[in-house]
């Protein structure tokens, strides 16, 4: 198993792809955090209640959507590229190689939701600095939604691997995980919140320390991403090692 955690971890630090999501993850943070600071008056809102400082630091958030496309393409692209087939004949036990990506992608989502905490982090100090506000850190509310959206990193970095076991086509995969959660399920969550949100990604949203009344509480809200992600595990997990990688 070791063997297998180094290869995968060599294939990532290997392929210039995870590095640019990297890149994007921190970008994708600063926007994020700019986005509803830069719609804020500061002379007529409170910059320190809880509400305006989780969506200032909500914009760590971009962490888990890049990492679902990270862990997608880890696990679709040993098709894509002709890799299975070599996996699989050095490693017969076929969820030994699924465990280690799991493994790996789960720590590049830790390394993703970092970053983009920091860059989000760093684009708030600044800019209540600017404001001549200090940005308090050690706030609930700041601290909480920080640690939230790096935990939801991790657990979809661990769901793209699932989504790319499943549907095993990189560009099927892709799209149609990136249709769903930036798309569809926002959409059914605004036709119907109550109903809605019990969807995964809306779900997350409650770990992500979100604000809003709409949303689910915690417990539940973790009973339902850590369903659908060992749901999706496992049936990925069967789905592989069912596959003729020779066809």
């Amino acid at each position: 198993m070791t063997a297998l955690l180094r290869a995968e971890l060599r294939k990532v630090t290997a392929t210039l792809t995870f590095v640019w999501l990297l890149l994007g993850t921190a970008a994708v943070g600063v926007i994020g955090t700019l986005a509803p600071l830069l719609a804020t008056d500061p002379a007529t809102a409170d910059l320190l209640s809880d509400v305006k400082l989780q969506e200032a630091m909500h914009g760590a958030a971009a962490g888990v959507v890049l990492v679902v496309v990270a862990g997608i393409i880890g696990m679709a692209g040993d098709w894509r590229f002709g890799q299975a087939s070599q996996a699989f004949l050095a490693t017969p036990r076929r969820r030994r190689v699924v465990a280690a990506k799991t493994v790996v992608f789960a720590g590049l989502g830790a390394v993703y939701g970092t970053a983009a905490a920091g860059a989000a982090t760093a684009t708030a100090w600044a800019w209540y600095h600017s404001n001549g506000v200090a940005l308090p850190l050690g706030r609930s509310a700041v601290w909480l939604t920080l640690l939230g959206c790096i935990a939801v990193a991790v657990l979809f970095g661990v769901l793209g691997v699932a989504i790319g076991a499943l549907v095993r086509n990189q560009t099927v995969a892709l799209v149609g995980a990136l249709a769903w959660m930036v798309l569809v399920e926002p959409a059914l969550f605004q036709a119907s919140p109550t109903v809605f949100r019990w969807l995964p990604v809306m779900a997350s949203f409650s770990l992500r320390n979100m604000p809003g009344d709409d949303f689910l509480p915690v417990g539940p809200a973790a009973a339902v991403v850590l369903a659908v992600i060992a749901a999706a595990l496992a049936m990925g997990v069967r789905v592989v090692e069912r596959d003729d990688v020779t066809a």
